[in-house]
C-alpha cells in the first residue's frame, strides 16, 4: 500500500516549462509504481491545467509562478494546479460541446479534465483547480 505522499513542482509561466511537468510526473509514476497506461491521461489533464494557468491565469507573465501539487494514494492521484492570476468564474466558460462552440480552436481543456477525472473542483477565487484521477 502506498502511503499518501505529496509532490510539489513550481514552474514559471511559459510553455517551455511543460517539459518539467512531464519529467515531474514520470518520476512520480516511477516512484509510486502507478500503471504506465494511466500516465497519458494524467499528463493530458495536468498539462491542460498548466497551459490554462500560463495563458489565462498568469497571462503569460513569466515571473508569475504556477504550483503543481500531486498527492499520491494507493490507486489515485489528486492534482492541484494553482496560478497567481486573478481567477475566473467556471460558470462563465462556454460549453465546448454546444453547436456554436464546436469549431472553436480553444476552450476544451476544462472539458477534457472533467471527462477524465473522478472529481474536479475550484477554489472560490478561481485560480486553483483540483482533480482526482483513479489509476
Amino acid at each position: 500500500m502506498i502511503k499518501p505522499t505529496s509532490h510539489i513542482l513550481v514552474i514559471k509561466s511559459t510553455k517551455s516549462e511543460i517539459e518539467k511537468v512531464e519529467r515531474f510526473l514520470k518520476n512520480i509514476f516511477e516512484e509510486h509504481g502507478f500503471p504506465e497506461e494511466c500516465f497519458n491521461k494524467v499528463y493530458l489533464c495536468v498539462s491542460e491545467a498548466v497551459v490554462n494557468s500560463i495563458i489565462h491565469g498568469n497571462k503569460k507573465v513569466i515571473h508569475k509562478e504556477i504550483e503543481v501539487d500531486v498527492n499520491c494514494k494507493s490507486r489515485s492521484l489528486t492534482v492541484t494546479v494553482t496560478d497567481e492570476g486573478e481567477g475566473f468564474d467556471i460558470s462563465a466558460v462556454p460549453d465546448p460541446t454546444k453547436k456554436e462552440n464546436i469549431l472553436k480552436e480553444s476552450g476544451r481543456g476544462i472539458h477534457i479534465i472533467k471527462s477524465m477525472s473522478h472529481f474536479v473542483s475550484y477554489n472560490e477565487k478561481g485560480n486553483s483547480l483540483q482533480f482526482q484521477i483513479n489509476c
